[in-house]
């Protein structure tokens, strides 16, 4: 099972949820939020249009964005490396327990994380508790106290946030930050990412987040 305990801990510590990073974000003006937080604003420039509004306060609509996904939301991942993909997984957080199924190298195992236990069923396999415990650090969680926060203004009704916060919040064995950049639409969080250097390489991980469909609470497998 130690490569089972690999994969959740890839996909939950080090490398939790990004998408594609696209063009960098050229500081245009820069204030201090009320907790300290400093933020960046870009300039919109759009031709023919004008540029989106900004939010009054840019770290107050990330914080809405987190907070409403306190109550539980589907999640799809793919994990790259050097360009390469080497880990899908798709599931649901519903409050603080967790089910999903990680696909890697051609295998697919099913895990059930809550905070009584983890739980590992691979393909064709039984339940099976994990004896070592998944990293548990939620990226989510890192944006809840972050460095600092660019945003850049668009004309299509997203909001596109380039957030730092420390690679310890998640659970990245490092010093330093590490950029996640968060896009929300209408106030809702509907993408994050970031990359983080593994073996070597760079690892590549996007995450799309929806609404939860099945609100079945999460509970332990029966084994």
């Amino acid at each position: 099972m130690a490569s089972s305990h690999r994969r959740v801990r890839l996909l939950f510590g080090a490398a939790a949820l990004a998408a594609s990073l696209t063009t960098s974000l050229a500081a245009c003006s820069s204030t201090s939020s009320s907790d300290g937080t400093t933020v960046t604003t870009t300039a919109g420039t759009g031709t023919g249009t004008s540029p989106a509004t900004l939010p009054v306060d840019p770290a107050a609509a990330l914080a809405q964005g987190v907070t409403t996904l306190d109550a539980g939301y589907h999640f799809t991942a793919t994990v790259t490396v050097n360009g390469a993909t080497q880990l899908m997984a798709d599931g649901d957080r519903n409050g603080a327990n967790s089910q999903l199924a990680i696909t890697s190298a051609g295998a697919t195992v099913d895990y059930v994380i809550t905070a009584d236990g983890s739980w590992a069923k691979p393909a064709d396999g039984e339940w099976q508790v994990l004896e070592v415990a998944p990293a548990t650090s939620d990226p989510i969680d890192a944006l809840r106290a972050p460095a600092a926060i660019e945003i850049s203004p668009t004309t299509d009704g997203t909001l596109r946030l380039k957030v730092t916060v420390t690679a310890v919040s998640l659970a990245i064995q490092a010093d330093g930050n590490v950029d996640v950049l968060v896009t929300l639409q209408g106030g809702v969080i509907t993408v994050i990412s970031y990359d983080a250097t593994v073996q070597g390489g760079t690892a590549n991980v996007s995450t799309a987040i929806s609404a939860i469909t099945d609100t079945t609470p999460i509970t332990a497998p029966a084994v």
